[in-house]
């Protein structure tokens, strides 16, 4: 197992690694949700799943080597998923097309990047969608950057969660 290793796979290979990964850290009761399991964990990393749980990815690689028996070996030099750095021109109004709250979409059940493509789907140029969350939202992160939109992330004002900012080019 490695840091690139996608917990779908990881769960299909040893399904008991679910209560385990509950017990690191709460973030991770959404393996419990039947959609989410087939959509967000089919996707996300070991590595991502360290950053929503606001753990360092080698920490997590070392605890689920040891749960299931395997050798500790190297986990390499890993980030935790730090801010973004300085919040970019573009994302300096407090303006946008539309907010979404992870937290609330996941405890009913539903996924946050559905909810912000359709979003964007409305969106103009430079426009701009708000997402909050309780965790840092890594594979939405990943892939909303892949599918060539601007993001930042950054943790919010209270430091008991994270902003993040999608702009439509």
């Amino acid at each position: 197992m490695t840091p690139e290793t996608r917990i779908g796979a990881l769960l299909d290979a040893y399904p008991e690694v679910s209560d385990f990964l509950i017990g690191l850290a709460p973030q991770f009761a959404a393996l419990k949700n039947p959609l989410l399991r087939r959509t967000v964990a089919r996707v996300a990393t070991v590595q991502q799943a360290a950053q929503i749980a606001g753990m360092p990815p080698g920490d997590l690689v070392v605890a689920l080597r040891e749960h299931l028996g395997q050798e500790i070996g190297e986990t390499g030099s890993l980030e935790t998923g730090p801010a973004d750095g300085e919040r970019p021109e573009w994302a300096g109004t407090d303006q946008f097309l539309a907010e979404v709250d992870a937290d609330a979409l996941l405890a009913s059940g539903l996924t946050p990047i559905v909810e912000v493509k359709r979003r964007l789907a409305e969106a103009g140029a430079g426009d701009m969608v708000r997402l909050t969350a309780s965790f840092r939202p890594a594979p939405l992160i990943d892939a909303l950057r892949k599918q060539g939109f601007q993001v930042h992330a950054e943790p919010n004002a209270a430091g008991d969660g994270w902003l993040v900012l999608v702009r439509m080019d």
